[in-house]
């Protein structure tokens, strides 16, 4: 017994954020590693400039801002969005320049759950994000062992992680 079109459809839908998140999660991991690959020729400040400049290349070619008229009331979401964005992603090279991928986009992640924390309303979303939380803290490796975590490194992660709260916020 097939599905009806409508069942079909129905499915895609509710499957379809689900696709969309595992598809950006996945480029946005290969793209920090490809960046971390440019920085031997360009550091990560060379690195996040190619980032930001291609990627408003390729946003200026598909929805021509030019022809949409900026408000004035707008304007300060607008710049806040921007700066953020481009904090955000310098703040995250710059981790990455000093410790691992999984443990930057670890402590990068304590943004967004930050939002969400001050967001949520129901006990269930507060005892998932401090499940998250504690994972987040299992994963930073504290102590003099050869896996310490570089506080610099730490402290990069985290900034990019209050900017990705940030930017959440103003998008």
């Amino acid at each position: 017994m097939s599905l009806s079109i409508k069942a079909r459809r129905r499915a895609m839908a509710r499957a379809w954020p689900f696709l969309s998140l595992f598809m950006a999660m996945i480029s946005v991991q290969y793209g920090a590693t490809f960046a971390k690959g440019l920085f031997p020729a360009v550091g990560a400040e060379g690195a996040t400039a190619l980032r930001l400049g291609l990627g408003a290349i390729i946003l200026a070619v598909v929805l021509r801002p030019w022809r949409t008229k900026v408000s004035l009331p707008s304007l300060p979401s607008l710049l806040g969005y921007g700066v953020s964005l481009g904090v955000m992603n310098l703040t995250f090279y710059m981790a990455l320049r000093s410790i691992p991928l999984g443990l930057a986009v670890a402590l990068e992640f304590t943004g967004p759950l930050t939002v969400a924390a001050f967001s949520s309303r129901r006990a269930a979303d507060f005892f998932g994000i401090a499940l998250a939380f504690i994972g987040v803290l299992f994963l930073v490796p504290f102590g003099d062992g050869v896996h310490k975590a570089d506080l610099t490194g730490v402290a990069y992660a985290l900034a990019a992680g209050a900017s990705w709260g940030a930017y959440s916020v103003f998008g």
